[in-house]
């Protein structure tokens, strides 16, 4: 049996009021003086007068007995006493707090909540209802780039206070982790000899048994949106560990899903703008969609359109004639009605458009040559061709292409760099001999230098015998060596290709050469930002290139950080919030932009969760109320009191 317990205890001491109440009835009555003509019938009157103290034997009294029930019953409410509806031994779980982009729709209830706030709520009634010695673990999850995590506590308070920490992300749902990390923490709990899993060293035990705490459930307070329950919960016992809370109830929401930003050709200060949008809600929406620059509300003129979008659609417009200087630019929609304003903006940067500048060395290749050549004509490519004997370090190049020629270490330049078929080591890479018809044993197909390339044709007659690094990726390879390589030094990509691709292979006569030379371009392009800006996910690394050792970044909610430098380049994964985020370095500012863009979190509408195996997961939208308060029976039974002693009282006095 459980006794009950009290949420205000301090209310005892009211208590103490019985005592005065008491103290009353031991009091003698002090009788008035009268003047009468006999005492013969006032004799026991008398007697009390003559008594030497003033109080008097507590007798039996019905009153007294009604007036300190009625204030028990009156103090007891006041204590709040609760019945835990629980029972059995201490329990285990494990609460998960979805703190993801979706989280922040309004329609948490009441009062404009968000869904991650009434998350909060509802996992901290969870938390009162634990009993002595029960234990839950707190994973607030914002899509892996904001946790919170816990071990497992029997202590309120504390778990009180980690819920209240949890901020929420403007990340896309990814909570696969924190669900795996929280099944295998309640698992390893009870990972004795005493847990059946029918030897599966997978399998969840059901009930299991560890220093007398039973394995609860997983507690996921979430909206469903993008969460995949994970494999170990696809058994029968795992599919009984997940109860899910499910948060929010609308599906009103109108998003900026995808942005595309791009130069118009002979056009000085002009852009095409591409917005596309999602339409999560039942019904027909028709939003107007505005373009500003240098702030949100700096409208720019004749930049709005309005769109008509279909239940549950997607759709887009064209800005075909931005005219504006380079710098930021805004999208915005404005649905009326709207509970997830997270994705009614978009951010964008206005950048002029540059070629990228690429240098071949060589003392003549007929091939490379006419790949340039037409690269300079069809693509957005600055082209040179320079004698080795001209070639100095500080060429301006974004890509340079060295043909049978290496220069020493210290005249190497800053930029990527191709090497076909240097005279010896070079750039990195070490020879350690030449090899005589290598064959291509593979070729790494998913790399995307190698994207679309058939190599199944390729022929070497002879080849440079690379040795084998740790830190290289190799692209192509035979059984002796690679044949083909990369590697990253600081922001520079230095390419190997250990052949001649004229003269030692027929690679020449093959249309994948050119496909291959067109990835490296464009791979520069891309890893370099060069005439495109930097647009990034939210939750997905920055990549800035050309830093001092001491950098900063500021992020858009006004914080400062110091960047962690290596040969010129850092990886910045802290995009868990929405905006333009400042790089400075070297005296110099840079920007980049971090947007949702995520059609699944802008489809708001709360989903159901399946298991791997196609169980439905258990769900509800609260959590049962487990402590039930009994006060109003007590203070229903302290007025049913109160009118017995009333009919007492006047009925001795009539």
């Amino acid at each position: 049996m459980s006794w009950p317990s009290f949420l205000s205890p301090l209310w005892a001491l009211m208590g103490l009021i019985s005592i005065p109440i008491v103290v009353l009835y031991l009091l003698r009555q002090k009788r008035p003086d009268l003047q009468v003509s006999s005492t013969l019938l006032w004799a026991k009157a008398l007697a009390d007068m003559r008594a030497s103290t003033p109080f008097q034997k507590l007798r039996r009294n019905l009153l007294l007995l009604l007036q300190l029930l009625i204030l028990a019953a009156l103090v007891f409410a006041l204590m709040r006493p609760v019945i835990q509806g629980a029972a059995g031994r201490n329990r285990a779980g494990v609460i998960v707090i979805d703190a993801t982009a979706s989280m922040q729709a309004t329609d948490g209830r009441p009062n404009g909540q968000t869904r991650l706030e009434r998350a909060k709520e509802e996992a901290r009634k969870l938390v009162d209802t634990m009993r002595p010695g029960d234990r839950y673990m707190l994973i607030g999850d914002g899509g892996g780039m904001v946790q919170s995590r816990s071990g497992f506590s029997t202590s309120k308070s504390e778990l009180q206070n980690l819920i209240e920490q949890i901020k929420p992300s403007d990340t896309p749902s990814d909570l696969s982790e924190s669900l795996l990390l929280a099944a295998t923490s309640l698992r390893a709990m009870g990972g004795d000899s005493k847990s059946p899993t029918n030897g599966n060293p997978n399998a969840i035990p059901a009930a299991f048994t560890t220093e007398s705490v039973v394995a609860g459930k997983v507690w996921l307070f979430s909206d469903g949106a993008g969460v995949r329950v994970p494999d170990v919960m696809g058994t029968a016992e795992g599919s009984q560990l997940l109860k899910f809370i499910k948060i929010g109830d609308s599906d009103a929401s109108v998003g900026v899903t995808r942005l595309s930003i791009t130069p118009v050709p002979k056009e000085k200060r002009t852009y095409q703008v591409f917005v596309g949008l999602t339409n999560a809600a039942a019904v027909e929406r028709k939003v107007a969609v505005l373009l500003a620059y240098g702030k949100p509300d700096d409208l720019l003129p004749g930049q709005s359109k309005f769109v008509t979008l279909p239940p549950h659609s997607q759709g887009g417009t064209v800005f075909d004639h931005v005219v504006s200087d380079p710098g930021k630019l805004f999208v915005r929609v404005d649905p009326e009605g709207d509970v997830f304003p997270l994705d009614n903006i978009a951010f964008g940067l206005l950048e002029p458009p540059r070629k990228i500048r690429v240098s071949l060395i060589t003392k003549g290749s007929a091939v490379l040559e006419n790949f340039l050549r037409s690269a300079s004509k069809i693509m957005d490519v600055e082209g040179m061709i320079v004698d080795p004997d001209k070639y100095t370090p500080d060429l301006p190049a974004d890509l340079i292409i060295f043909d049978g020629f290496a220069p020493a270490k210290e005249q190497l330049p800053k930029a990527d760099m191709l090497f076909v078929r240097p005279p010896t080591s070079a750039g990195g890479f070490s020879v350690s001999a030449e090899l005589e018809n290598p064959p291509v044993l593979n070729w790494r197909r998913e790399d995307p230098a190698l994207r679309y390339v058939n190599l199944s044709e390729l022929r070497i007659s002879h080849s440079l015998m690379l040795e084998r690094d740790p830190e290289a990726v190799e692209l192509v390879w035979s059984p002796e060596a690679p044949l083909i390589s990369y590697k990253d030094y600081g922001s520079q990509r230095r390419y190997f290709v250990s052949f001649n691709v004229q003269l030692e292979s027929n690679w020449w006569k093959q249309s994948s050469l050119l496909v291959f030379l067109q990835n490296i371009v464009e791979q520069t392009r891309t890893r370099h930002f060069i005439g495109l800006p930097q647009l990034l996910a939210s939750g997905q690394s920055a990549k800035l290139w050309d830093l001092a050792d001491k950098a900063t970044i500021e992020t858009p909610d006004g914080d400062t950080l110091e960047l962690t430098t290596k040969a010129g380049t850092a990886d910045f994964a802290g995009t868990d919030r929405l905006g333009f985020y400042e790089v400075q370095s070297k005296g110099a500012r840079s920007t980049f932009a971090v947007n949702l863009l995520s059609p699944t979190e802008s489809a708001v509408a709360p989903l159901s969760l399946q298991t791997p195996s196609g169980g439905n997961v258990e769900e509800t939208d609260s959590v049962a109320r487990v402590n039930k308060e009994i006060w109003h029976w007590l203070a229903i039974a302290g007025i049913a009191v109160l009118l017995i002693e009333w009919f007492v009282y006047h009925r001795r006095i009539a």
